[in-house]
């Protein structure tokens, strides 16, 4: 059972603007997202703040991001955003990004650059000394993500420069969500949600695990999706023990242990949530342990989490390498819930809280997930979904 230091909640309103309730309030979102940006580069004492990842870019200037299916140092948007003047933005298409972000000066566009190619470098270089002069050549600038030809061009070209860890700015100031990105994750769950009924209604044997992946795309995208929190995963009888953690074109059959792990995208943050079914028919006794066993191992989880806690004292006392991973703007973001790592939990973080790997040779194996902000009693769940044990 839950302890009564986990409270319940779902999103309360459709991801529409109407004018009868307050909603997501867009500008608040937006506002208080670079205060925390700029306020973290205070504190890391940081001039320039260059932002290659997506999700720092989108998170720091509301720029909507064009979702590539591997790393992508090119194309943009590329943000380099200054203590003392206004931004910069390198995207690839600066012509309706100028006419649409009318909070960043229309001359501030750019067209991009591949940041992993040596020539494109040295000319983004060169733009940084038209936008921001000659102050970059002893500044202190913090860079979130690094190829070896940005590595070699900057040490060449501003070798007076001092050079920091964006990365670890940017989870800074990401880490807390404010009430208005929490407002987005929940709306993200609730398209998740949707998407992972519309695939258990498709589940029954004969279905492909892919195909199972296509109705929950096909439900997501519905309802407004901007992308999917990963390939999405699918996987049924001996696919789930050892657990393979991607959709194939497998055919489900009658009594197979299904797990699917599902997460849409409402206005740039991520849901993401894992239930474990049965196809066809009741458990068996074994699987009907097993899955038992593992909703006991997710509230052990659940509960042992509240401000306060430290993940890895909170490991060692579980017996878990992990207890879950961050998320937010970003589908997988620190700081998370490993053995290895060494903090207090705050309110208004956000993590996917997992059971571990859960399995028995010739029974299968089972893997839930749960959604939750560290609140200042305790958490709150906003996964609603039921889990399966009948």
């Amino acid at each position: 059972m839950l302890d009564d230091s986990v409270s319940r909640s779902a999103a309360t309103f459709g991801p529409m603007q109407v004018d009868w309730e307050p909603r997501v309030n867009m500008e608040r979102l937006r506002t208080q997202r670079l205060a925390r940006t700029k306020e973290a580069m205070a504190r890391f004492e940081v001039d320039y703040l260059i932002q290659l990842r997506a999700e720092n870019a989108r998170y720091s200037t509301g720029i909507k991001r064009l979702y590539w299916p591997t790393l992508q140092l090119g194309g943009g948007p590329l943000v380099t955003l200054a203590a003392n003047a206004d931004p910069a933005v390198w995207i690839i298409d600066p012509e309706f990004a100028s006419t649409t972000l009318d909070w960043i000066p229309a001359d501030r566009f750019h067209t991009p650059y591949q940041m992993d190619i040596q020539r494109d470098v040295e000319s983004f270089v060169n733009d940084l000394y038209e936008y921001f002069g000659s102050a970059i050549e002893t500044a202190r600038i913090a860079v979130d993500i690094w190829s070896p030809a940005m590595f070699d061009v900057f040490r060449e070209r501003l070798p007076r420069a001092t050079f920091v860890n964006g990365q670890e700015l940017m989870i800074s100031a990401r880490q807390i969500k404010t009430e208005e990105e929490i407002k987005c994750m929940k709306l993200a769950y609730a398209i998740s949600e949707a998407g992972m009924q519309a695939a258990k209604e498709l589940l029954r044997p004969g279905i492909r695990e892919c195909e199972l992946v296509g109705e929950c795309f096909r439900k997501m995208w519905e309802l407004g999706t901007e992308t999917t929190q990963c390939s999405e995963v699918v996987n049924s009888g001996p696919g789930t023990h050892p657990y393979r953690r991607f959709h194939s074109d497998r055919i489900v059959q009658h009594g197979d242990i299904v797990n699917m792990d599902f997460g849409g995208c409402f206005n740039g943050y991520f849901g993401d949530f894992c239930r474990a079914f049965v196809c066809g028919g009741k458990p068996t006794p074994a699987q009907l342990d097993l899955l038992k066993r593992a909703v006991d191992l997710q509230f052990e989880a659940l509960n042992a989490l509240g401000p306060g806690a430290n993940p890895s004292e909170l490991c060692r006392k579980l017996g878990r390498r992990t207890l879950g991973h961050g998320i937010g703007i970003a589908a997988f973001e620190g700081p998370h819930l490993r053995a290895t790592d060494n903090y207090e939990l705050q309110p208004g973080m956000t993590f996917s809280i997992t059971t571990p790997p859960l399995g028995v040779d010739g029974v299968g194996g089972v893997h839930l997930e749960d959604e939750i902000v560290i609140t200042e009693t305790g958490i709150d769940l906003y996964s609603t979904y039921p889990y399966t044990l009948d």
